[in-house]
C-alpha cells in the first residue's frame, strides 16, 4: 500500500472518529433508533424491531442487530454505543469508495473521493449519529461499485457481490434498498443501449435471490403478526410512502418534486459547486461517467417521484457525486483543466475561507468561549498556510485536506456546544428521578419522548393518542405522573388535566420543545 493510501485511510478514520462520542442522542431520528436498539438488546428478539413496546415495522433489523452488538459490548460505559454501527458502516463505505475510485481513475482521484464524501455536511452529520441510513448507503454503494467494476472487467465476482449487497440493503431499510440501485442500473442500460448486461449480470438468478429473501422476510412478518404486519411493512410503510400522499400513508415529510434539486447542493456544499465543470467537461463519453450519472439520476428521479421526501433519503447517491467530483479534481491537480474550470475550484476555496471566518463568530454566538474560538481560528489559519506550502500551491490538494482539517479541528469544540443547546439527556434523567422510574402516561407524544423516557430516564412511557381515552386514564389514575406537550393540549383538555393533577415541572425552552410533567392530586 502506498504512502498516500495510508494517509487517506488514516484521515478517513480520523474524521469518522472525531465527534462520535461527545454528544447525546440528537433529534429527530436518533432517540428512536437508540431505543429500538436498547429494546432489542433487553428482549433478545433480533427479528422484529420494537419501539415503546410496540413492533416497529418501518425497517428490517440488520442495522439494529449491528448496533445492538455494539450496545451490548460498550453500553455500560457509553450509553450511545449503538452509534458505533454508523462509524463501522461509514468507514467501510469510505474504504469501498477509495478502492473503487482507485481501480477506475487511479491514485489521485482515490485520494479525493473518500475525503470529499466524508466532508459533505449532511454525510458528516449522518455518519456521527445512530441512523439506519448509514447501513443502507454502505450496501447500496458496495452494490453499485461492484456492478461497475464487474461491467468493466475489473472484478470478476462483482455481479455476485452486487446481488448479495442488494439483499443486505433490503434487510437494512426495505424496498428502497432495491429500488435505488434498480433505477440507476435501468437508466444505465437504456443509456448504453446494451442489453447484454441482462445476460452478463446474472439478472435471473439475482432477481430470484432477492424475491426469495423478500418472501422469507414476509414469512417472518406473517408468523409474528399475521397479515397486519405484512400490510404495515410492505403496503403502508413502503408502497404508501411512494404513491400520492394521503392515499395510504398518513405520515409527514410530503414535499414538492423539486425538493432534492434545491436541497442537495446545500447539503453537499461547497463541493457541489464543482459538479458544474465536472459534468460539462466529461462530455458523457466514458461508460464509467455514464454509470455514475445514471446512479445519480436514477436515484434523483425515483426519490423525486415519491411523495415523502427527506434530505437524508438522498444519501445513497452521495458516493456517486463524490466520485464524479473527485475525477474532475484529479484532472485539476494534474493541470489538465481549462482556465474557466479553475475558477470554479477557486470559488470553492473562497467559500471555504468565508466559512472559516464565520465559524468563530458562529461558535461564540451559540455560547462558545471567545478565547477558544480565537485560538482555533489562528491554528486553522496556520494549518492552511502549511498545507499551501506543502502542496506547492496545488489548490486541489490543499482545498481537500484543508477542508477536512477544518472538520477535525472544529468538531470537538462545536459538537459539545450544540449538545448543550439541543440535548434532552439531563431533562429526562431529572424526570426519571422525580417519577422514581414509574410508568408515565402522555397524550399525543412524539417518538422522541417515547424513546428518551426509558433510554435516559429509566421510566416507561405509555402514549395515548385518543382524547377520550386520555381523559379516562386520568379518571382511573392510570399513573401518578403525566407528560404532555403544551402545544398539543387544547384549552378544554388542559382544564381537564388541571382539575385532576398539578404541574410539577416544565422543561425545554427556546432551543428545545417544551415538555410538562404533571402529578396526580392523590400522589405525594
Amino acid at each position: 500500500m502506498s504512502a498516500s493510501s495510508v494517509r487517506v485511510l488514516f484521515l478517513a478514520l480520523l474524521i469518522q472518529c472525531v465527534g462520535i462520542a461527545d454528544h447525546s442522542l440528537w433529534t429527530p431520528d436518533e432517540p428512536r433508533e437508540a431505543q429500538i436498539v436498547r429494546e432489542m438488546s433487553l428482549k433478545g428478539d433480533y427479528l422484529i424491531p420494537s419501539h415503546a413496546g410496540r413492533p416497529f415495522l418501518e425497517k428490517p433489523p440488520l442495522y439494529y442487530i449491528v448496533a445492538t452488538a455494539a450496545y451490548r459490548l460498550f453500553g455500560g460505559y457509553y450509553q450511545e454505543a449503538g452509534r458505533f454501527a454508523s462509524l463501522l458502516f461509514a468507514f467501510s463505505l469510505l474504504l469501498a469508495v477509495y478502492a473503487a475510485t482507485r481501480s477506475l481513475y487511479g491514485d489521485e482521484a482515490s485520494v479525493f473521493a473518500p475525503l470529499i464524501l466524508a466532508t459533505f455536511p449532511l454525510f458528516f452529520l449522518a455518519s456521527h449519529k445512530m441512523l439506519v441510513d448509514m447501513g443502507l448507503v454502505f450496501f447500496i454503494t458496495a452494490a453499485m461499485c461492484s456492478f461497475l467494476l464487474a461491467f468493466k472487467g475489473l472484478f470478476p465476482a462483482g455481479y455476485k457481490v452486487f446481488w448479495l449487497c442488494l439483499v443486505l440493503a433490503f434487510l437494512t431499510k426495505g424496498i428502497v434498498g432495491l429500488a435505488i440501485p434498480g433505477a440507476g442500473i435501468l437508466v444505465f442500460m437504456l443509456w448504453q443501449r446494451d442489453m447484454r448486461i441482462i445476460r452478463d449480470a446474472w439478472i435471473i438468478q439475482g432477481v430470484l435471490l432477492v424475491f426469495t429473501v423478500m418472501l422469507a422476510w414476509g414469512l417472518v412478518l406473517y408468523l409474528k403478526g399475521g397479515t397486519e404486519f405484512l400490510y404495515t411493512f410492505y403496503i403502508y410503510n413502503h408502497l404508501g410512502r411512494f404513491i400520492p400522499a394521503g392515499t395510504i400513508y398518513q405520515g409527514g415529510h410530503v414535499r414538492d418534486f423539486s425538493y432534492y434539486l434545491l436541497n442537495v447542493p446545500l447539503q453537499t456544499a461547497p463541493w457541489s459547486l464543482l459538479l458544474v465543470p465536472a459534468v460539462v467537461s466529461a462530455g458523457h463519453r466514458r461508460d464509467t461517467e455514464r454509470f455514475l450519472y445514471s446512479w445519480l439520476l436514477g436515484g434523483l428521479l425515483l426519490l423525486s417521484i415519491s411523495s415523502t421526501k427527506r434530505e437524508i433519503y438522498f444519501l445513497p447517491m452521495f458516493p456517486a457525486l463524490a466520485v464524479i467530483i473527485a475525477g474532475w479534481m484529479a484532472r485539476s491537480a494534474s493541470g489538465e483543466t481549462e482556465r474557466w474550470e479553475e475558477y470554479f475550484l477557486l470559488g470553492t476555496a473562497g467559500l471555504m475561507l468565508i466559512a472559516c471566518m464565520i465559524l468563530p463568530i458562529g461558535y461564540v454566538k451559540i455560547g462558545g468561549g471567545i478565547l477558544l474560538a480565537a485560538g482555533l481560528a489562528i491554528f486553522t489559519a496556520c494549518m492552511f498556510v502549511l498545507l499551501w506550502r506543502h502542496y506547492g500551491r496545488n489548490l486541489a490538494y490543499s482545498s481537500v485536506v484543508g477542508w477536512l482539517t477544518v472538520f477535525v479541528l472544529w468538531t470537538p469544540a462545536i459538537f459539545p456546544q450544540i449538545d448543550r443547546i439541543k440535548s434532552y439527556k439531563q431533562i429526562f434523567i431529572d424526570i426519571g428521578r422525580q417519577v422514581s422510574h414509574e410508568e408515565v402516561i402522555g397524550y399525543e407524544l412524539t417518538e422522541t419522548i417515547e424513546a428518551l423516557g426509558p433510554f435516559y430516564g429509566g421510566f416507561p412511557v405509555r402514549n395515548i393518542e385518543d382524547r377520550g381515552q386520555f381523559i379516562k386514564a386520568l379518571d382511573d389514575q392510570a399513573s401518578d405522573y403525566i407528560i404532555v406537550l403544551p402545544e398539543r393540549l387544547d384549552p378544554g383538555l388542559r382544564e381537564e388535566l388541571a382539575s385532576r393533577a398539578r404541574l410539577t415541572g416544565r422543561h425545554g425552552g427556546k432551543t428545545r420543545r417544551e415538555i410538562e410533567l404533571w402529578t396526580m392530586h392523590s400522589s405525594p
